[in-house]
């Protein structure tokens, strides 16, 4: 046994416990090719040879053939090799982060080379990706000698990194499958044995029926995510290591009718012998019902703290602008979108994820589309310090792709001319076969050919004859009275033709704006540098700043009121309460609001003398001392919208700029932002 490889005895312990395996579906599930996998039972042949057995292939199915007795014996010396020694280098390192991710004490890098059975330089190889991996979660993983590995950071993201490991371990198929028919797939039982324990698995299945008949689960996606979740607060609270959610929202939740089936969670947990914290139960009820507010049931298009229409139209205008296209923004389109980006901004906000499992379909459909709203999605919605992540731009790419495919219908239905010379009955059955073959086909009109000259100058987008007409007309498709198939498929051709040309409209110039206002919004550019201010304030709280923000913004900002104070901090208040307004890990807060009060748009910095708390997302805190305000007026053109929005697009994604804004003097801030402007968005 000693002779075989990890790789080997994988194949051997699978082929014995489950008589027949696919070649294909062994190569994806060790990750190598079909020829490395024949090359492997070649081998195993050879050492088999002594047993009497045989791993044979028939169109891609392999089985292990020869006596049971000789097969017993083969399973009685792969026992004596755990589970774990036959995981791939992957599935090792995921389950390696899983387990500290989980861990409620350092662990110690031997206890992996152990389990795995490697030695600890294979280990530390892990522990750098690993490291590199949890970086892009919020998560920091310590490393002392003597002390051992340990993840640091907040609950909740050490959660949503969990569930992101489950997620990106397995394609969701066969996470489904493992759920529902308790496949023996050995990776996936490894992972779950090792981070929960077969018991605890079970009753938490067995658990998810029982909650299944209160329709808590719109979709299998809905229902796998609610058990990893389940699975998580219970193992967690064992830890003593449960959730920790600010006391109000814990009390809102609970108290809240739309969540009043905690109660009947909390009944079935109990019958399960599980008790979860307050806090537990919120956590579950926000991630069953992410898709729901426990706030502000009452719909307002500015509850968030910005007019959500308003930013609809602008991230529609960026995509006509970079695609070169006309949108209309109907009524559809805008209600489809509002339902779904409201309460998208309510789950980021919350610090949850929604998975979208045809997000690389609606980037093949729609390739320069989804490139488009990315972008557009960056420009408008970072100057609220949201990051819209892909699985919801995907969501945005839809709606807007279902309506220009609405629109391309409604507007550039084909107009047809048929020349027929056999006489109006002819022509008739011949209008007839094609309106009802094509439905892209809208006005046909029929003329002989006399009138054929004149009739051509109308301009038709297609043009069909029953005889040939020489050198006369190169675009008139011969077609038979009676439509054939060849007719058919011919007609065909010219219409995808034709739709290819026409589905992105050309605009002579930039949709939304007229000539004449380009040198007006320049101006407005200059203004901004030109009233550019770096102000040092002293202040112990948030609200305490904040007055101070506002007084030196009515005193800075061109044409704004002392008066109007009162209404830009509400304005402000609002969305810092209705989101975060933090760029994560910088120190900077990003305040950003449109209002009639603001003469002309501002951008000021001020910094603090010392650091203050303030919440950030997942009910998490992060330190601040220095605010960018960036104010624009209500009725703001599409065009410094977008400039303004280059600006919060570099915050969020180049921590340099938020180092310059930090401890840069005013004319290092305003060359980096002169820079910033002249860049052409990408």
């Amino acid at each position: 046994m000693e002779n075989l490889t990890v790789r080997q005895k994988f194949i051997l312990h699978n082929l014995i416990e489950k008589g027949c395996l696919t070649l294909k579906g062994l190569s994806q599930q060790l990750d190598v090719s079909e020829r490395t996998i024949l090359r492997e039972t070649s081998s195993l042949n050879e050492w088999l040879r002594s047993y009497k057995l045989r791993i044979s292939d028939s169109v891609g199915l392999l089985r292990l053939n020869g006596p049971e007795q000789e097969q017993h014996r083969v399973r009685e010396r792969l026992e004596e090799i755990p589970l774990l020694w036959m995981l791939n280098p992957e599935q090792r390192q995921a389950l390696i982060t899983a387990q500290l991710l989980l861990a409620s004490e350092p662990i110690k890098s031997a206890y992996f080379s152990h389990q795995f059975n490697v030695v600890e330089a294979t280990i530390v190889f892990y522990l750098d990706k690993i490291e590199t991996w949890l970086k892009n979660e919020d998560l920091v993983l310590i490393r002392k000698r003597g002390y051992g590995l340990e993840v640091e950071g907040s609950e909740w993201h050490k959660r949503n990194a969990f569930v992101d490991l489950v997620y990106s371990y397995r394609p969701m198929s066969e996470l489904l499958s493992f759920l529902y028919e308790n496949q023996q797939d050995y990776p996936l039982l490894a992972f779950f044995k090792v981070t929960f324990g077969e018991e605890l698995l079970r009753a938490v299945k067995d658990l998810m029926e029982t909650l299944n008949r209160h329709a808590l689960f719109p979709n299998d996606i809905r229902f796998f995510g609610t058990l990893i979740h389940v699975l998580l607060s219970i193992q967690r609270t064992r830890c003593q290591a449960p959730i920790t959610l600010p006391e109000d929202v814990v009390a809102e939740i609970l108290a809240s009718q739309e969540y009043d089936f905690v109660k009947d969670i909390r009944v079935a947990l109990q019958e399960w012998g599980f008790e979860l914290p307050a806090s537990e139960l919120a956590y579950l009820a926000i991630h069953l019902k992410g898709d729901r507010k426990f706030r502000d049931s009452t719909p307002d298009s500015e509850e968030n703290g910005f007019d959500l229409e308003d930013l609809i139209k602008e991230t529609v205008y960026i995509v006509e602008k970079k695609l070169n296209v006309s949108i209309h923004v109907d009524q559809q389109l805008l209600t489809g979108l509002i339902q779904h980006i409201d309460p998208a901004l309510y789950r980021l906000s919350m610090g949850l994820e929604v998975r979208n499992p045809i997000i690389d379909e609606i980037k093949q459909y729609y390739p320069n589309l989804y490139q488009a709203v990315e972008q557009a999605c960056k420009l408008v919605f970072s100057k609220y310090n949201l990051v819209i992540p892909e699985s919801e731009v995907g969501f945005v790419t839809m709606h807007i792709g279902a309506a220009i495919e609405r629109q391309h219908g409604a507007e550039n239905t084909l107009n047809a001319l048929i020349i027929c010379p056999n006489g109006l009955s002819t022509a008739k059955m011949l209008s007839s076969k094609v309106k009802r073959h094509f439905t892209e086909v809208g006005r046909i009109d029929v003329c002989s050919l006399r009138e054929m000259n004149d009739r051509l100058k109308d301009g038709y987008d297609l043009v069909l004859s029953t005889v040939r007409l020489g050198t006369k007309a190169a675009d008139v498709t011969v077609v038979s009275p009676f439509l054939s198939q060849d007719d058919i498929e011919a007609i065909n051709s010219l219409i995808q033709k034709k739709n290819r040309k026409t589905h992105w409209r050309e605009s002579p110039v930039p949709i939304g704006e007229e000539q004449p206002g380009i040198e007006k919004n320049l101006n407005l550019v200059n203004e901004i540098l030109q009233n550019f201010q770096v102000k040092l304030l002293e202040g112990d709280s948030y609200p305490e700043v904040l007055d101070k923000i506002v007084r030196e913004i009515c005193a800075d900002a061109p044409g704004i009121k002392p008066s109007s104070g009162k209404i830009l901090k509400h304005l402000i208040c609002q969305r810092e309460e209705k989101g975060n307004v933090i760029i994560p890990e910088s120190h900077v807060a990003l305040l950003h609001v449109r209002s009639d009060e603001i003469k002309k748009p501002f951008v000021g910095v001020y910094r603090l003398k010392e650091f203050i708390k303030m919440k950030s997302f997942g009910f998490g805190q992060e330190k601040v001392d220095t605010f960018v305000a960036m104010l624009a007026r209500k009725t703001e053109s599409n065009y410094l919208l977008e400039q303004l929005g280059k600006i919060s697009v570099e915050l969020v994604e180049n921590q340099e700029f938020c180092e310059i804004l930090r401890i840069g003097d005013q004319q290092d801030i305003r060359d980096a932002l002169i820079k910033i402007l002249n860049r052409e968005a990408e």
